[in-house]
């Protein structure tokens, strides 16, 4: 009771407190003395009760020999007010009868539950609106929870999947895949987080899913599984149309004469473009679908009235808005040209939405960014309504589509920059699992802090720092990926930079603390830039990936003609003179060391960690 205010009271009021209400309430006790309890109190309590009148009531219910404890606002000596837990007891001292009336501040829990209970909402409008399907297993294979869009993929409602065996959902091939991959990873074997099987809808039909799962151990110590799973079974399709079209047509052309082989050239020719094309197109699909699922989108939230009430981050940058410049503001003017046209158009968009919710899932409209430059953005709409069904606001999760606008006028004759496409398709895929993984981690602590915290405050404040530092590795992740998806950026941003941003996503991703030092201005050469950058990321994915380790460090020392990278952890280690070139990536990295003229030196040994050190001097 160290923190907690104690006070005696007979008939006539307080008697005598402890020095902890002196603190508490900013008084003197001979200033509490004869004071009653609603003396140290407002007027009127948040049920709108009288304080008087209410305090009254609960000391004659000790008085009768109840305990009653309630909660209370209370009032200091300056005025102000704070949220209270009190309990009172009815005691005997020195023969004397006397209530023990005990107060505790609870003002800072409060405000931290409210904290946690805004988090927890805002997570979770982030997977409810996921294009992928989101679930959680339990170690009996029994479904704990389920998003709306896994109930769309097995056309089942949330009542027929929670607390169903999740085989039951799988064909008879998939119920083995599944359980055997689950059974080698709780053995601690490395098992591949991505594979495919079969699922089966509620009218039988059977669909190709790919699944990106994770095992979590809960605060209570039991051990989930979270997935997430995208319908892949329309690509499959066009996958075998595709090859036995080209079966079909190596068949004919071996079986044609001379006299056709000329056609046949032009013919094979025409082919090849239509695979490229196809190809690309269902990579730029795969890099719209990853990117959604990764919560790299624009998310908004406004009023009826069209105004701003909430903008993140990814969208301020997007568009190139302050979010002072948004909040408040209607988006006719900002990110929708201004304009009497504009306007009538968005309030017709709005009673249209009001008239027929269910018509906005899902749409396409141009906007402009702060430059002047105009984009396409594909929304995901949510309105939400209040009991009596008026619109009270539209949360929207856009993504932005307009390179995929561009490149589809223009993927027959830009051959060269599909290539590009497919390595910022591979980046994004790279960087899917632990964006989207560490999110949906952060929202289900924050789903369970509020009763952690009652439970043990230490544990729950641990708990909060764990989502801080799982949003704050989210954004670094999320700012590489932005930088390796535009090499320019990529170019211009200095090299400590990015290191640091790497370690941060590094950190948020596996928890593995990476502690970045630069010292030095590193010379201007792009090349070099990005080779070191390049070996630094691969050592630190072998560290989050491979090491075990509980830190890593990453030291960048740049002189005029000289650049030194290190790269170390405590981990396992390994034997550095047994491990074949291409393992871990060690062939990648000797190659791009080579490629700019650096020398790399590995130093490791079993059970004592690793070191990666590269070095190059200019000429």
């Amino acid at each position: 009771m160290g923190s907690d205010a104690i006070f005696l009271l007979d008939e006539t009021g307080y008697v005598d407190c402890n020095g902890e209400a002196e603190r508490m309430f900013g008084a003197t006790r001979d200033y509490i003395i004869h004071k009653k309890p609603g003396d140290l109190s407002p007027e009127t309590q948040p049920d709108g009760s009288n304080s008087r009148d209410l305090a009254l009531e609960r000391v004659r219910t000790a008085w009768a020999g109840n305990q009653p404890a309630f909660d209370w606002k209370h009032k200091r000596s300056d005025g102000t007010l704070f949220d209270a837990e009190v309990s009172l007891d009815r005691v005997d001292i020195a023969g004397r009868p006397l209530l023990l009336a005990i107060v505790r501040d609870v003002t800072e829990r409060r405000r931290i539950e409210e904290a946690s209970r805004e988090t927890e909402q805002m997570f979770r409008a982030i997977v409810e609106n996921s294009h992928a399907g989101i679930f959680t297993i339990d170690d009996s294979f029994r479904v704990t929870y389920a998003n709306d869009m896994t109930g769309k993929m097995l056309l089942r409602t949330n009542e027929e999947i929670i607390g169903r065996d999740f085989r039951d959902l799988l064909d008879e091939e998939s119920v083995k895949i599944v359980g055997d991959r689950y059974m080698r990873r709780r053995m601690g074997e490395e098992v591949p987080s991505r594979y495919e099987f079969n699922i089966v809808q509620k009218d039988g039909n059977k669909r190709r899913v790919e699944i990106s799962s994770t095992i979590f151990r809960t605060t209570s110590g039991n051990l989930r599984t979270v997935g997430q799973v995208l319908d892949i079974t329309e690509h499959k399709k066009a996958d075998e149309e595709l090859r036995l079209a080209h079966e079909e047509l190596e068949s004919r052309v071996e079986k044609r004469t001379a006299e056709l082989r000329e056609a046949n050239v032009h013919l094979q020719s025409a082919i090849a473009q239509r695979v490229l094309a196809e190809d690309a197109m269902r990579q730029s699909e795969i890099k719209y679908r990853h990117l959604v699922e990764n919560a790299n989108t624009i998310i908004l939230e406004m009023d009826a009235e069209g105004k701003v009430t909430f903008i993140n981050r990814f969208a301020e940058e997007f568009f190139g808005f302050d979010e002072s410049e948004m909040l408040g503001h209607s988006i006719v003017g900002t990110i929708v040209p201004a304009g009497p046209e504009a306007q009538r158009n968005f309030q017709a968009l709005i009673d249209d939405i009001v008239k027929h919710p269910d018509h906005y899932t899902q749409n396409e409209y141009e906007f402009v960014k702060k430059s002047g430059e105009p984009v396409w953005i594909v929304w995901t709409n949510r309105p939400i309504f209040d009991e009596q069904g008026r619109l009270q606001r539209i949360l929207r999760v856009g993504i932005d589509r307009t390179e995929q606008r561009r490149s589809e006028h223009a993927l027959a004759r830009q051959a060269s920059e599909q290539a590009a496409a497919a390595e910022r398709n591979r980046l994004a895929r790279d960087l899917h699992d632990a964006v989207s993984q560490t999110l949906f981690s952060a929202s289900l602590i924050a789903e369970v802090l509020p009763r952690l915290w009652e439970r043990d405050e230490a544990e729950g404040r641990r708990r909060l720092e764990e989502v801080r530092q799982l949003t704050r590795g989210a954004l670094a992740e999320m700012r590489t990926l932005l930088l390796e998806l535009r090499p320019s950026s990529l170019m211009e941003a200095e090299l400590g930079y990015l290191l640091k941003q790497l370690g941060e996503s590094i950190t948020g991703r596996s928890r593995v603390p990476v502690e970045v030092s630069v010292r030095g201005e590193c010379p201007p050469l792009p090349d070099v830039k990005v080779a070191v950058y390049r070996i630094a990321q691969e050592s630190l994915n072998n560290i989050a990936k491979h090491s075990g380790a509980t830190k890593a460090e990453v030291s960048l020392i740049c002189e005029p003609d000289k650049v030194i990278l290190q790269v170390s952890d405590n981990g396992r280690g390994f034997d550095a003179t047994a491990a074949h070139t291409d393992s871990l990536g060690l062939g990648i990295m000797r190659e791009r060391a080579r490629q700019i003229g650096a020398s790399l030196s590995i130093r490791s040994k079993a059970g004592k960690g690793t070191s990666i050190r590269v070095m190059w001097k200019g000429t």
